[in-house]
């Protein structure tokens, strides 16, 4: 990966740009940050030396948006547009006075955030290429203010929410949204966009992604981070997250089971699969398909359960303590079953 330097005191040759590739099927962002000809490079043949790449689940962008409540972008773009009031362009005493401002952007690039890294990349750009022309203090103000107004738009919102989408029409305007469309190529098989002033038009974009393909955002109840999921009925972001769940959905169970036998225990495992299949049913999220296949199994389990009921009540007294621990356990065992059972049906 290419460090950029904070320190060089000409532009790159060729335009920086921040390109977003989105991935509906394997539900990924990749972002690569740098100069174009290396970005196409990176893309298509996975060897250009750009300053930022990396793939990351849909939605990491959004999610992890900055806002900039203390106004820190525009204090230290003030100390570069200052700067220009020393005259000769490679005294001193100008690169000194942009020293604050320098420490600032090499912290936020290397935060490792793409829109931290990308913004100061070009702002670094942008204070280098408009020292030489008319009005150069205006026509940074005017290009840093384009870069960064998400950070104030989105101070008080989330992307995704409609009042966010309200602000973001009211405040944008036709430079905003500039934005290129890299159609695929070869060994590039989805499509890219390609921002280089504006961020505007990438959060739009991948906002109307998003309601194009029909996923949902969600903040998942263990962990309480924000994700994405192909349909309303996910309430759990990972894995890691669902283990969690069944280990703390056992354990209050456990303690509301203390006293109860294993009768009890059978009527609520009953229970705990009839709510999952009057859900599908007939709930917020029905799918009739679902349900079907769902009741099918809750069936085979009345049956099984039946079944070891009965053997438990004909073995001997001796057998029974041993025959309702493990009853018990093949209940408790079956409450997941019936939770990935659901969500593999609603999946399909």
């Amino acid at each position: 990966m290419k460090i950029y330097d904070f320190t060089v005191r000409k532009k790159v040759y060729e335009r920086v740009v921040f390109t977003l590739t989105l991935d509906k099927k394997r539900l990924t962002e990749r972002i690569v940050i740098g100069e174009t000809g290396q970005v196409r490079r990176s893309l298509e043949h996975g060897d250009g030396g750009v300053y930022y790449d990396a793939t990351r689940p849909l939605g990491a962008l959004l999610f992890n948006f900055e806002g900039d409540t203390t106004g820190e972008w525009n204090k230290h773009s003030q100390i570069l547009r200052d700067s220009y009031a020393k005259f000769l362009p490679f005294t001193s005493s100008r690169w000194n006075e942009t020293a604050p401002a320098v420490e600032f952007l090499t912290a936020k690039y290397k935060s490792g955030e793409p829109f931290s890294v990308f913004a100061a990349v070009r702002t670094w750009e942008d204070y280098l290429s408009c020292f030489n022309m008319p009005l150069a203090t205006d026509t940074l103000s005017k290009r840093l203010h384009t870069l960064y107004k998400p950070f104030t738009v989105y101070e008080k919102y989330r992307p995704w929410d409609k009042e966010a989408a309200y602000a973001l029409a009211n405040y944008m305007t036709d430079g905003d949204l500039q934005i290129e469309l890299w159609y695929p190529a070869a060994k590039r098989p989805l499509e890219t966009i390609a921002a280089v002033s504006s961020f505007m038009s990438v959060i739009s974009y991948y906002t109307h992604k998003i309601v194009e393909w029909g996923y949902f955002y969600h903040v998942c109840k263990v962990c309480g981070k924000d994700y994405l999921a192909k349909n309303r009925h996910y309430e759990i972001c990972s894995d890691e997250c669902r283990k969690m769940q069944t280990i703390t959905a056992k354990q209050e169970f456990n303690e509301r089971a203390k006293d109860k036998n294993y009768e009890q225990y059978d009527k609520d495992t009953y229970q705990f699969w009839y709510n999952r299949w009057r859900k599908l049913k007939s709930g917020k999220s029905a799918n009739p398909d679902a349900a079907t296949a769902f009741k099918a199994e809750l069936d085979i389990f009345r049956d099984e359960a039946v079944k070891r009921k009965e053997a438990l009540k004909e073995a001997s007294t001796a057998d029974r303590v041993k025959l309702s621990a493990d009853f018990i356990s093949w209940l408790l065992q079956q409450r997941d079953k019936a939770d990935d059972l659901v969500d593999t049906l609603m999946d399909t």
